[in-house]
């Protein structure tokens, strides 16, 4: 019984996962990567990492932060990784036995924001951006 309910739990929490997933999509086009949905969405960063020790952040603290190439410099060609983190709009009840006293008195809250996480990434070719997944041969332009 309890293989059964552990297996129903985590598909539920899975499909939970999915549709949030599914309410952002990342998108690439002239140079810029942004995202399409999570409109209610609030403190979010964007971390970028990429060839020579690249590294960036862009936060946004409505909405979702836009990453636009042109305004980084030359970036190296190469393979680029980004991670997106955010508090959705959704409410979830903190347990009763994870509550503290955090000293804000009728201030204090029996929520959290439900988080939001989503990665990617992309290729700069010749100063050029694209989705990892349209690369020929793969990011690392490797046949086999």
């Amino acid at each position: 019984m309890r293989p059964l309910l552990f297996a129903l739990g985590l598909a539920a929490c899975l499909a939970g996962a999915t549709a949030a997933i599914a309410e952002v999509e990342a998108r690439i086009e002239n140079g810029v990567l942004s995202f399409v949905g999570g409109q209610s969405y609030t403190n979010a960063i964007l971390q970028i990492t990429g060839p020579g020790d690249f590294e960036l952040e862009e936060t946004a603290v409505k909405g979702l932060p836009v990453f636009r190439a042109k305004n980084s410099g030359r970036l190296k060609d190469g393979l680029y990784q980004y991670s997106l983190t955010a508090a959705t709009d959704e409410k979830v009840q903190i347990p009763e036995k994870d509550k503290l006293d955090n000293g804000r008195g009728s201030a204090a809250r029996d929520y959290r924001l439900k988080p939001f996480f989503l990665s990617g990434a992309f290729y700069i070719s010749e100063g050029t951006m694209k989705n990892a997944e349209d690369v020929e041969g793969g990011a690392d332009k490797d046949t086999e």
